[in-house]
């Protein structure tokens, strides 16, 4: 797991947002994932401790030093519709 993300400074806003919005895409794709293999429950149980370590600065402590930052980024987590146990394709 790598703990820092490279410099971005010549990256532009497009690709910025294009880049995190995969990354959202794929936290939905793994709950989705961990739902389909180990239940709907497991899923919830994910979510609701990646939030709290999230929250808690557990998964990067940078995240909260800035509240605009800290309330898109746990709002969107907290926005994730929990899936049944159905296929992801």
């Amino acid at each position: 797991m790598s703990d820092q993300i490279e410099n971005v400074s010549g990256t532009n806003m497009d690709q910025i947002k294009i880049a995190l919005n995969s990354l959202y895409l794929c936290i939905d794709y793994a709950l989705r994932h961990i739902a389909l293999n180990e239940g709907a429950e497991a899923a919830a149980e994910f979510k609701t401790r990646m939030l709290e370590k999230l929250k808690n600065g557990e998964i990067n402590m940078a995240l909260l030093e800035e509240t605009k930052t800290f309330d898109l980024v746990v709002s969107k987590i907290e926005a994730l519709v929990l899936p049944e146990a159905q296929p992801t394709e």
